[in-house]
């Protein structure tokens, strides 16, 4: 599992707080945290805009790939039991790392994050932060294709978490993921319509999915688990 830390936050923060460790204990997994320096951002935030830290094979996207290939010879670990999640920042990570590695992920889930692509500068950052950018899932999906053009196998399934009370990232972002998330699974170049009870009028026109997601948009508030084992791998990205 790779859990990618917020703004201002460091892995050992986020591996205290989250409660990430207590489920490591309890069901023996492997945790990789990926951290961010303060020399690449000065708040320590995943730099989830910056165009050459979220392209595949390179920059911070391609860090936190190395890591995972670290992780996985060292503790000689299914490749195919592979998961990211992430929070703020780190899950606007998340949502770079699923289009830009789905190769590499099997699922992810995104806490108070943000869809890949939404912005490619500072600027447009804050502005996705404040109140989104509005496209339609068909748009969402070609930022995500565009990641790794010919790719043709399957996306990894995604979960969606965000507060309704959250007044960092604004909760429409979590619409927006929502729907690229569908968008992103054009396998099927068919022209068939997919509709659930979830769904509005701008999905309408979508080729048939391939993937599963989950969309919560709910205040959540969890307790410590307790464990015994756990096997931490730190990582920080050097320039």
């Amino acid at each position: 599992m790779v859990a990618l830390h917020g703004c201002t936050q460091s892995a050992d923060d986020y591996l205290t707080h989250s409660g990430w460790r207590e489920l490591a204990d309890r069901d023996g997994f492997v945790l990789v945290l990926p951290e961010q320096r303060i020399t690449n951002n000065l708040n320590r935030c995943f730099n989830w805009f910056e165009d050459s830290d979220i392209r595949r094979g390179g920059g911070e996207a391609l860090s936190v790939i190395q890591m995972v290939d670290a992780a996985l010879s060292a503790y000689s670990l299914d490749p195919a039991r592979v998961f990211v999640t992430g929070l703020s920042a780190g899950g606007a990570m998340t949502a770079v790392l699923l289009a830009t590695y789905p190769d590499v992920f099997a699922a992810g889930a995104l806490v108070a994050g943000l869809p890949f692509g939404c912005a490619t500068s500072l600027t447009a950052a804050f502005a996705c932060m404040s109140h989104g950018s509005d496209r339609t899932p068909l748009q969402w999906a070609q930022q995500v294709r565009a990641a790794f053009p010919g790719y043709s196998g399957p996306y990894p399934r995604v979960a969606i978490w965000h507060g309704t009370a959250d007044a960092t990232v604004s909760p429409v972002n979590a619409g927006e993921s929502r729907d690229q998330c569908p968008g992103a699974c054009l396998l099927s170049r068919r022209s068939t319509r997919q509709r659930s009870k979830h769904d509005d009028h701008r999905h309408a026109h979508l080729p048939k999915a391939r993937c599963r997601f989950w969309h919560v948009v709910a205040t959540v508030e969890t307790g410590p688990v307790l464990g015994r084992r756990r096997r931490v791998v730190r990582g920080r990205r050097v320039r």
